[in-house]
């Protein structure tokens, strides 16, 4: 059986390196996933638009330190959108439970 393959996020691939790096320096190891507008196919989505902001989910309890240099640094680097950074645990669970059916994993 073959393997499913996850739905594309809209990112450029020179974005989408700058996200790994930056996640890889602020939360190395921490599981993220991209979810709503930029990921194909979410739920309710109206498609995405060139500013859409990128909505990212993070798994566990990331230090608040990490989490405040992360989107320090998204704030202040070249991506052409707003990164919203949202710890997945923290969410309501019916959001949480859209992250895992329709999200997509960032980071490996």
């Amino acid at each position: 059986m073959p393997e499913a393959v996850p739905p594309p996020i809209h990112l450029s691939p020179a974005d989408r390196d700058l996200l790994l790096a930056l996640l890889a320096r602020h939360l190395p190891g921490v599981a993220v996933r991209v979810f709503g507008s930029r990921v194909a196919g979410w739920p309710a989505s109206r498609g995405v638009k060139p500013h859409s902001d990128l909505d990212l989910a993070v798994a566990g309890q990331p230090a608040d330190l990490a989490l405040a240099s992360l989107r320090a640094d998204l704030e202040d680097s070249d991506l052409p959108w707003r990164v919203e950074v949202c710890v997945l645990d923290e969410l309501p669970a019916s959001l949480q439970g859209l992250i895992a059916t329709h999200g997509v994993v960032l980071n490996p």
